[in-house]
């Protein structure tokens, strides 16, 4: 049978009344006993044999009318953990999730304790089907504007839409009605039983004062429909009150019957006394407990408890009231000071939990751009989760607000650094097979006898690795040794060769040293047409007799270009002719060391010069214009040509330049 629904008891000033001083058969809707001494003991059995009573198991009538007040503490014990369930969040649910989710508390939970999260759920639901129509409802009406029109007749498309699981959304709703539906009928089945039963004890109750058994016997009955009474479950809200108001009045009616025998009235009342004494000393001891929570609670059973123990004597009754009545009001005022001061620490601890959300939040990801970044700042999260930790707590309502903002925030960086390394291995990758591809091309030329060539495709390989970007640790190094390795074996080749090669071209150095000292030792004719010529025969002569060892190979080419900037001063010839025979030499030279970067260096310095005097003539032609009116021999104009010829005349030098180089 389903339990007798209780009004929760309620201990504040308002709500404890003095009934129990004021009505004494109000009090007797249950005579549970408490733990009776042994002097009550032998003082009922003397009073039962002197009455005429039956002298048997005297004792064994108070040990089945007494509870311990141990039972009271054990339930406290005992009483409900709060569970500490984190609430969910109904907008970050797909409709499917929001669905199975009613399935779930379906199968798992308490069907009279679905309703909030089902109104929730449906509230969710809802509110996204509206959305979806109205979204719906505007895209057809941008196809089809004649279906805004008001007018009768319009031969108008009839706008239908339904919101995807609307279907499958009814049928669970559906079975949550029906599994409800049928709880509650059947609860009330079980109450309209329940009535039937209580209305059959007061019936019994009724039948006592009849009775022509012996007043212990009958006493015993009493008893007995009080304990049933007690189990027996819920009735209708509608005859609750009339029902418990004329099971009282039968009570009452069956003390007064007992009147009829005033020492086992008095036992009773002294009885009662003792249990509603020990409840008081309780309850003030309740002052001393430091969890308010567990105070509150036994509070609440003792109140249930008082009710339970008949009345006391007159002379006892407004005593014993006021004594409980005034512990229970310290408490509550105890409780309520408690909840207030607790009310303002959630305060602090809720701004301090928005500050750490705030934190969070403000952190700018799009300034991470390698691993040891998002690595600092995740520790620095980690650690403000354990700090929220030790904040301490809010109330629910708070709760849920800052939790739901932090985990959030906490979600959204966890989902841009998996971004982040997802497109960091999916750039390894890419980097190892660049690497991949060096490394076997560097293989593939490590045994090459095209000395020049492959020296420069391998100094190039190991450029383009360092532009490679960055792969993982391990495969990266192991590729590397692979291309170190391939490097080493060819220039190693590379130096014996040249080893080689320098013994055989000690012999074209010693000549260069002749023919130097022959270039030094000459002297100018007076004609410059004959000094040129052989100044032009000095430098054919000078590449004609070939290389000379790689370490003597800068020297000795400085040597002899300074040597013909010598004679070329000597002679007085035109400066382009000298500039163009100077220029060649140099580069000459500049090959003959085998340093691509100078050439390179060369190369990109003429290539600046042509750019520049490409502009400078763009400039000055386009100045020229604005003296079209003007007279040939005005001098602006004059300065502008002769200008303009000039940086011809150098454009031409800057291409024929980059022209002889390219032939190298």
């Amino acid at each position: 049978m389903l339990e007798e629904e209780k009004k929760p008891i309620q201990v504040n000033d308002e709500n404890i009344t003095q009934n129990e001083s004021e009505k004494e058969s109000k009090e007797k809707h249950s005579i549970r006993d408490t733990k009776d001494t042994l002097v009550e003991s032998k003082q009922y059995k003397k009073d039962e044999e002197e009455q005429g009573l039956s002298s048997e198991e005297p004792s064994k009538i108070i040990e089945e009318n007494s509870t311990s007040i141990d039972i009271i503490e054990a339930k406290n014990k005992n009483s409900k953990k709060a569970e500490n369930i984190e609430s969910l969040r109904m907008e970050d649910l797909s409709t499917e999730d929001l669905i199975s989710s009613i399935k779930s508390k379906l199968n798992t939970a308490p069907i009279q304790s679905l309703k909030p999260f089902i109104d929730q759920v449906k509230k969710t639901f809802y509110e996204r089907s509206n959305q979806a129509y109205n979204k719906e409802l505007k895209k057809f009406q941008a196809l089809h504007p004649e279906s805004n029109s008001d007018k009768e007749g319009d031969d108008r498309n009839e706008f239908d839409y339904l919101y995807p699981f609307t279907e499958e959304f009814k049928v669970v709703l559906k079975a949550y009605k029906t599994a409800r539906d049928t709880f509650y009928s059947e609860q009330e089945k079980n109450m309209k039983l329940n009535l039937k039963i209580k209305l059959g004890l007061i019936e019994e109750l009724k039948g006592l004062l009849n009775s022509e058994e012996k007043i212990k016997e009958t006493f015993n009955n009493f008893k007995d429909i009080q304990e049933r009474w007690k189990v027996a479950g819920q009735v209708p809200k509608s005859e609750l009150n009339n029902l418990w108001n004329t099971y009282h009045h039968h009570v009452e009616n069956f003390f007064d019957y007992l009147r009829i025998n005033n020492d086992l009235r008095d036992i009773e009342f002294k009885r009662n006394l003792i249990q509603k004494t020990e409840l008081c000393e309780i309850t003030e001891a309740l002052d001393k407990e430091k969890n308010l929570d567990s105070a509150f609670a036994t509070l609440q059973l003792l109140h249930e408890k008082w009710k339970e123990i008949g009345p006391v004597g007159k002379s006892n009754r407004e005593e014993i009231w006021e004594r409980f009545h005034t512990a229970t009001k310290i408490l509550h005022k105890k409780r309520n000071d408690f909840f207030e001061k607790r009310k303002g620490e959630f305060e602090i601890n809720f701004e301090q939990k928005i500050s750490m959300c705030a934190e969070v939040e403000s952190i700018n990801s799009s300034e991470f751009s390698n691993h040891n970044a998002w690595q600092k700042t995740s520790i620095y999260i980690y650690k403000l989760r354990d700090d929220w930790k030790n904040i301490g707590p809010v109330s629910r309502t708070q709760n849920d607000l800052s939790w739901t903002r932090f985990i959030t925030a906490i979600k959204i960086f966890n989902s841009k650094k998996n971004d982040f390394y997802k497109e960091l291995k999916k750039s390894q990758n890419e980097s190892l097979q660049v690497k991949i591809e060096l490394v076997k091309q560097a293989e593939s030329l490590s045994q090459s006898t095209e000395w020049q060539n492959t020296s420069q495709i391998l100094k190039k390989l190991q450029r383009d690795w360092k532009n490679s970007g960055i792969a993982t640790r391990k495969e990266s190094d192991a590729l590397w040794n692979r291309l170190k390795n391939a490097c080493n074996i060819f220039f190693e080749n590379l130096k014996k060769q040249n080893e080689i090669l320098d013994r055989k071209f000690e012999v074209n150095l010693q000549t260069k040293e002749v023919f130097l000292k022959n270039i030094t030792d000459y002297k100018n004719t007076g004609s410059p047409k004959k000094d040129l010529d052989s100044i032009k025969s000095f430098i054919a002569n000078w590449k004609s007799i070939g290389k000379v060892p790689s370490k003597n190979i800068k020297s000795i080419e400085s040597r002899f270009r300074k040597s013909i900037d010598c004679l070329f001063e000597q002679i007085d010839i035109d400066k382009s002719e000298k500039k163009e025979i100077q220029f060649k030499s140099k580069m000459d030279s500049i090959v003959a060391e085998n340093d691509p970067t100078k050439l390179s260096d060369e190369i990109f310095k003429i290539q600046l010069s042509l750019k520049k005097c490409k502009n400078e003539l763009s400039l000055l032609e386009n100045n020229i214009s604005f003296f079209k009116h003007a007279k040939e021999d005005n001098p602006m104009v004059v300065e502008v040509r002769r200008n303009i010829q000039n940086q011809k005349d150098k454009l031409e030098e800057f291409t024929s330049q980059i022209a002889y180089i390219n032939t190298l």
